[in-house]
């Protein structure tokens, strides 16, 4: 497994591990597939900055190297700026993850979000009916469908958008679904008659 310079300095020395024990907010994820969890504490100003953060990760490199960097990204944004970070802005940050771990990002990501929705009282997604069809990177149909919307008519367009089938199974579980979602979409292309 090849992990860049970047990602081996926020495994071995990670920024902002620990708890915050008056924390405004905790966000708590985990992955079925891997079994990794993340625990995110933030200490939130009244102008709703975010003014520390801390995290403890049960996980590999790439999931302690993301919940890491995640937090500094954090430290000193808005929370609405912070909610709007995502798994791919984590990976650029480290300068790249190895396909099969970029669910470790989406989890550093989960965690901030979880957090900041505990803390302005919304309900977290996961306790509303959300359809996963790629689990492994927590792709949604809804996701999926916004893709097809945007022009993506194969799967590997749609995994190139989403990020889904790059998970640790590979897009076993997930490819088909997607196929199947494309077939209920699909619309013949002139080039097809």
């Amino acid at each position: 497994m090849m992990y860049n310079k970047k990602v081996i300095e926020y495994f071995e020395n990670p920024r902002n591990m620990g708890e915050i024990p008056d924390a405004d907010a905790v966000g708590e994820v985990g992955s079925p597939v891997c079994g990794d969890m993340m625990k995110i504490w933030l200490k939130i100003d009244e102008n709703g900055i975010i003014r520390d953060a801390k995290f403890k990760t049960f996980g590999c490199a790439s999931a302690i190297a993301s919940s890491s960097i995640a937090t500094e990204m954090i430290i000193g944004k808005h929370i609405e700026e912070a909610r709007k970070i995502t798994n791919k802005d984590i990976v650029e940050a480290l300068g790249g993850l190895p396909e099969h771990k970029i669910h470790c990002s989406v989890l550093a990501a989960d965690a901030i979000h979880r957090a900041i929705d505990k803390y302005l009282g919304k309900e977290p997604e996961e306790e509303r009916e959300v359809e996963y069809v790629c689990k492994c990177q927590k792709v949604t149909r809804e996701q999926i469908e916004e893709a097809i919307a945007r022009g993506a008519y194969t799967v590997d367009m749609i995994a190139e958008v989403t990020g889904a089938t790059k998970g640790e199974c590979g897009g076993v579980r997930c490819t088909p679904l997607i196929e199947d979602i494309l077939k209920q979409y699909q619309v013949p292309r002139k080039e097809d008659k």
